[in-house]
């Protein structure tokens, strides 16, 4: 997961043209891995899921298995769902990542 992570970090700092920061940042990165398991609803039809969030780290790697829930949160701070193929990889920007577009453009990357 760290060379995914390293491979998409590096895709993004270049870019925003600051590809030269790239190894350090990766060099002061603190990867943690983290599984959860979404949780078989009490009735049918109940909710599967956490509670609404963003991810306040750099970036955020996803593996679905076979499991839908991921929702993304639009510009009018709605949630819409986003439904990965079951063998998909996805990388989420993360709140850091978010920093680092607001520094660089002035706005909020959604």
């Amino acid at each position: 997961m760290a060379e995914i992570d390293e491979a998409v970090t590096r895709m993004l700092f270049e870019s925003y043209g600051v590809e030269k920061y790239h190894d350090n940042h990766f060099r002061l990165t603190f990867h943690n891995l983290q599984l959860i398991k979404y949780k078989v609803p009490e009735k049918l039809g109940g909710d599967v899921g956490l509670c609404s969030h963003t991810d306040k780290t750099f970036s955020t790697i996803l593996h679905q298995n076979h499991v839908s829930g991921p929702e993304i949160n639009t510009k009018n701070d709605e949630w819409v769902a986003f439904d990965p193929l079951p063998s998909s990889v996805v990388s989420i920007a993360g709140d850091a990542f978010k920093s680092l577009h607001c520094n660089k453009y002035g706005h909020d990357p959604n």
